[in-house]
């Protein structure tokens, strides 16, 4: 029996690790219980490792969408489609934190104009790199992430000035509102342990710990540190001692599909909160 009725309110996936996302009206699970479609591809630095937003801010000017006839890149009045196969073989070293190490990770480079089109956008030398399987599943990875409307809120109502594209900057999957649509309760996510969308079952795994990519302004690719500082307070208001939290990640129960106004039946942990 639900707690609490729930709707998808937006989905998207991430074609590219730390470019934009790429909204969509319905998100298909695999197998596995991933997002088809999600980081399947990556950006790499000069010096062969796997960068990311933090590093390169204006990474999230690159538009990106994926559909059968390739990937698309759009910034700076530039486009480009790049084959979903083929590229040069290479190999990327990815941090892992938990084992304070490199990973070596299979990739294959996208090719020259797609750099160009990076280094156009963010000044630096970087490559776009298709990510093998094993990249793409590392055990320090996770699946889906999930945010509540109604954190989201609560987040631009701690700035000084209303927070541009908050969702944007976030980046879930899953946007969930409430049933009738107004918003859900702030930080609902925190004690949340399943939601259930028809035969799917999305099963928490950790709380989301964030870092400095909700400071980057989806518009201009700079970033802004009061963001940041509001989602600090926020979580020492709800986890004091804890990192910075700000919505949950969760793994689907086998394939499926969300589609945006899907009705979410949420299991919440009522002792967590």
């Amino acid at each position: 029996m639900a707690d609490l009725i729930a709707r998808i309110a937006a989905l998207w996936r991430y074609p590219v690790k730390s470019c934009a996302g790429e909204a969509v009206a319905s998100l298909q699970l695999d197998a596995d219980g991933w997002p088809e479609g999600d980081r399947g591809w990556g950006i790499a630095d000069a010096a062969g490792e796997l960068t990311w937003m933090g590093a390169h801010p204006r990474l999230a000017l690159v538009k990106t969408t994926l559909s059968a006839q390739g990937l698309q890149l759009e910034a700076q009045g530039r486009s480009l489609t790049v084959a979903l196969d083929g590229g040069e073989a290479t190999t990327l070293r990815g941090w892992n934190g938990e084992r304070q190490a490199f990973d070596l990770l299979p990739a294959w480079d996208a090719g020259d104009d797609a750099a160009a089109l990076l280094r156009a956008t963010t000044g630096e030398r970087l490559r776009l790199v298709r990510l093998s399987a094993e990249a793409q599943r590392r055990p320090i990875l996770n699946a889906l992430h999930i945010v509540g409307d109604g954190s989201l809120r609560a987040w631009s109502e701690a700035m000084a000035r209303p927070l541009n594209s908050p969702a944007q900057r976030a980046r879930p999957n899953l946007l969930l509102r409430a049933d009738d649509g107004d918003a859900l309760p702030a930080f609902i996510e925190d004690i949340l342990t399943e939601a259930r969308i028809g035969a799917l079952t999305l099963s928490r795994t950790t709380a989301c710990v964030r870092c400095v990519v909700p400071t980057v302004d989806p518009a201009t690719g700079e970033a802004q540190p009061p963001a940041l500082d509001a989602l600090t307070q926020l979580s020492a208001e709800r986890a004091p001692g804890a990192p910075v939290q700000f919505g949950i990640y969760a793994r689907g129960s086998g394939a499926g599909r969300l589609s945006v106004g899907d009705r979410v039946e949420l299991s919440l942990n009522f002792g967590e909160a």
